[in-house]
């Protein structure tokens, strides 16, 4: 009797929780303690950062995600390996790994399905996620999602080469060296050159902006972006399964985000997609909070 007691309590205490505003940890299958935060009210979305092996509170601190909060229950948290979260004492950071995290905090949190909003590196978790556990998908965000690695970095390459003006681009087009290798190679260049922000940002300042906010928590947990460059499964090309997912999509896409490619999303084939362009770069929730916010809440309303 005092079992069941006890269990009766823990459910009542779990679902209190669940119901309010709150931040906690949450024990994967393998023993892996990660970082969640649930804010807001409406239906449920799950936010998946980028990085590879950043945090969510790039997102979470901006003035988009109060605004956004006011009509979704937002669910927040760093993906394993990543900003607030433990690393994977197993070293189990395969894709099929990342997916089963997330469906099993759905699964924890009591929700039959989730919208769930990527950035970036996120698209790949995602639209992995949605392949592999469609029914627990009612709706997918694509915010200037990569699908394809190769392709993204080959973005990063073509724009460093035009942006420093470089005439002599034989080391650069050298296809026996790794395209990462060649990718640094111009990042440095960029860096030196304090241009490094247009890749993603419309001014330094953003790019200043955006590293105060992911640093500001203190030191992040980076065990996952360390690893995740020699992890076979990253490196594929998804855009292919993109026609094999039937959830509605919302796809947004930076004119000037050459991180990702301004025309990847030209890629994608899912079924039932929107399309919105940004004029600008690869965060607009934190340059256009407001026409964010919008566009988002527009969409969610729809499904």
């Amino acid at each position: 009797m005092n079992k069941i007691i006890i269990a009766l309590l823990t459910i009542i205490f779990s679902t209190s929780t669940f119901a309010q505003d709150s931040t906690f940890y949450f024990t994967t299958s393998d023993n892996v303690k990660l970082y969640v935060r649930l804010a807001g009210k409406g239906k449920p979305c799950l936010f998946v950062h980028g990085g590879p092996g950043s945090t969510s509170y790039y997102f979470e601190a901006v003035e988009a995600a109060p605004l956004i909060e006011q009509k979704m229950r937002m669910v927040y948290y760093d993906q394993r390996g990543c900003g607030r979260s433990d690393s994977a004492h197993n070293n189990d950071y395969s894709l099929a790994r990342l997916e089963k995290d997330m469906d099993e905090l759905r699964k924890a949190l009591g929700y039959k399905q989730w919208a769930v909003m990527g950035h970036s590196f996120g698209g790949i978790l995602i639209t992995n996620y949605a392949f592999h556990y469609p029914k627990s998908v009612a709706a997918l965000l694509l915010i200037n999602c990569t699908l394809n690695m190769q392709a993204s970095m080959q973005s990063h390459l073509e724009f460093g080469l035009k942006a420093l003006d470089i005439k002599d681009q034989t080391s650069f087009r050298d296809t026996t060296k790794p395209l990462n290798e060649r990718v640094w190679a111009v990042h440095d260049q960029l860096t030196q050159k304090n241009m490094w922000y247009k890749l993603m940002y419309r001014n330094a300042y953003e790019k200043q902006y955006n590293d105060s906010i992911t640093f500001s928590y203190g030191k992040p947990n980076r065990d996952f972006a360390n690893k995740v460059w020699s992890v076979a499964d990253y490196w594929k090309d998804f855009t292919p399964l993109t026609a094999k997912i039937t959830c509605p999509v919302f796809i947004l896409t930076g004119d000037k985000d050459y991180a990702i490619g301004p025309k990847h999303y030209q890629s994608f084939q899912f079924p039932k997609s929107q399309i919105v362009h940004y004029i600008g770069g690869h965060a607009p929730f934190q340059e256009e909070p407001q026409w964010f916010a919008e566009k988002i809440i527009s969409f969610i309303a729809k499904y």
